[in-house]
């Protein structure tokens, strides 16, 4: 693959119309730094009291954290990959938004998580990608995720520009995050979990480099401590260079990373929407 395909293609799209595609784009030239988006995702998620409390009680991350991982990716991937017009995706948002309705999920909840997910992808991309994100990028990830939030039951719309995004989303890690033990529970869950993504070789540097970028709100919150300096200046040299490599080229059908890999065994005949959650 050429180095700037994607790019090229990119720019040949118009997000208003094309946004999902511009975002589909823009995840495969960034996908070998872009797990750490999971990571501030989901600690973030657990940072949140209102929403921790939720998550505990469902036990679905404590006692089950691969498959709530791999059913969150699937359900995703399907909104991304084939939009919100019937067919599969449009099922997959709806299985979202019919867990959603079991649980009294405050607004705000629903409008920082759907900021977070882009803000977090495009600060991560403009750090440690290997090329300058474009305008279009930023406009079609707002657009996507704005589409995707209302899908999966926002009861409003996320703000209407990328820096009204970080005001809130800001302003809501201020006064939301908060420790309390089932932070730590769901944290330490997922933790456990995560180095699973990568090579064995490289397992035990996965967590350390990762959440070493992670908002120190954030970290408190889930009773993480602090990265001292000098394992910051590491992470943030390991994901540049990690990030500055030649993007990956798109997966070939049939090939098996580490998370496909999961996916067939959680999943060894298959899966359907109603399967995920």
């Amino acid at each position: 693959m050429e180095r700037d395909a994607r790019r090229r293609r990119i720019e040949t799209l118009d997000p208003a119309i094309d946004h999902r595609e511009i975002t589909r784009l823009f995840y495969l030239d960034f996908q070998s730094v872009l797990l750490l988006q999971a990571v501030t995702g989901n600690l973030m998620t657990f940072a949140v009291p209102r929403m921790s409390r939720i998550l505990a009680a469902t036990g679905r991350f404590t006692e089950h954290p691969r498959k709530r991982f791999i059913d969150t990716t699937l359900l995703v991937s399907a909104v991304l990959d084939h939009g919100l017009g019937p067919g599969p995706g449009r099922d997959a948002a709806r299985r979202v938004n019919q867990m959603h309705r079991r649980y009294d999920i405050h607004p705000d909840d629903f409008t920082a998580v759907g900021c977070d997910v882009p803000l977090m992808s495009l600060e991560i991309a403009d750090r440690f990608g290997w090329r300058p994100v474009t305008d279009a990028e930023r406009e079609s990830l707002r657009l996507h995720y704005s589409a995707e939030a209302r899908a999966f039951g926002s009861h409003r719309p996320l703000p209407p520009t990328l820096a009204g995004m970080r005001d809130f989303w800001e302003t809501y890690l201020d006064e939301q995050t908060a420790h309390e033990p089932q932070n730590e529970l769901l944290t330490r869950a997922f933790l456990d979990y995560l180095p699973t993504l990568a090579p064995r070789p490289l397992r035990p540097l996965l967590n350390p480099v990762l959440t070493a970028q992670v908002d120190p709100r954030i970290l408190r919150a889930c009773g993480l401590p602090l990265p001292s300096r000098a394992r910051r200046r590491l992470s943030t040299a390991a994901l540049r260079l990690l990030g500055r490599r030649d993007p990956l080229p798109d997966p070939q059908p049939g090939s098996i990373g580490p998370l496909e890999r999961q996916i067939r065994t959680l999943y060894p005949y298959g899966w359907t929407v109603a399967d995920l959650g």
